[in-house]
């Protein structure tokens, strides 16, 4: 079995992990970008399962997830490799095309962390509604039912964080919460934190802040650092960066709600490989979230979640 290495690179706005050596039998995944935190931890897992699969993962996603086109190039030039299936977090509907271009060729693609419909085999991701309202109640919570909020989305395109901030609308309002601001802030942290900031210095009144995604809560927890409002508001985030763990860790932030990339990863190109096999597979699994707040985060359990030290 193949010890599978990967080194990281930066071209033309696409990172790109490559494995130690190519072949025929290999299996192709495409992540969507906009938090390589979060995308880092889908990497390791694929990573796991085609080592004990004894296959070659061939890793790449573009930088910044509102690179429709930079995600098709590197769909078309991991064809080129002849892989046997795709492992596809998609991040715009036009990858139903992709995907029936990839089936007219014989080859099986599993979807992970968002489902854009297509002719995929099966989808492995997060309840993100679910998630988002999960947020949204614990922020009302935190809050004791009354109080305004702002919501920072991402992206009008990006359908996974759609529904997160949705469902935290749900949960909040439900909760006894008035959403007094709801605005985009773009795909990158730089574009985010510049809106939050702008934001932040304009509007008063606001007891809490969500935020759903890798890239928006950093931009969101920097601009608070910078207006030193990191313990005078809550702020509850999605996924789970460094910064964002050592932030919880000194109070600064309130808690965010913590996916499972790696399972994303691994068990995609588990199933993609069992579809080969001709074995019969899941048409959809939930991988499940968290919330980690100030009162578990050093919790074992939580620690080993998060790849920490206890």
């Amino acid at each position: 079995m193949k010890n599978i290495r990967s080194t990281k690179y930066i071209l033309i706005g696409v990172l790109v992990f490559y494995s130690s050596s190519l072949s025929a039998e290999c299996i192709g995944v495409v992540t969507a970008g906009g938090g390589q935190g979060f995308w880092g931890d889908v990497e390791k897992g694929a990573e796991k399962a085609g080592i004990e699969l004894g296959i070659e993962t061939v890793i790449r996603g573009p930088v910044d997830e509102g690179n429709i086109e930079g995600q098709r190039a590197i769909i078309k030039s991991i064809m080129k490799m002849q892989c046997n299936g795709y492992v596809i977090a998609p991040n715009t509907i036009e990858r139903r095309e992709d995907v029936s271009q990839l089936k007219s060729k014989g080859i099986p693609t599993v979807y992970i962390d968002r489902d854009v419909g297509g002719e995929r085999i099966s989808v492995i991701k997060t309840e993100n509604f679910s998630a988002g309202e999960l947020a949204g109640i614990e922020m009302a919570q935190a809050l004791g039912g009354s109080g305004n909020v702002a919501i920072f989305r991402m992206n009008k395109d990006v359908i996974t964080t759609t529904f997160r901030e949705n469902g935290f609308i749900k949960g909040a309002t439900k909760g006894g919460l008035r959403i007094i601001v709801d605005q985009y802030l773009g795909t990158t942290v730089g574009e985010a934190r510049g809106k939050a900031s702008e934001i932040l210095s304009k509007v008063n009144g606001i007891d809490g802040i969500f935020t759903p995604n890798e890239s928006t809560s950093l931009a969101v927890l920097k601009s608070l650092q910078y207006f030193k409002k990191t313990n005078q508001l809550i702020h509850i985030g999605f996924d789970a960066h460094d910064s964002m763990i050592k932030a919880l860790e000194t109070k600064n932030m309130y808690g965010f709600i913590v996916q499972r990339p790696f399972q994303m990863g691994y068990l995609g190109v588990h199933t993609i490989y069992q579809s080969l096999q001709r074995k019969s597979i899941d048409k959809e699994i939930d991988t499940g979230v968290i919330f980690v707040n100030q009162k578990n985060i050093f919790d074992p359990d939580i620690r080993k979640l998060l790849s920490l030290k206890n």
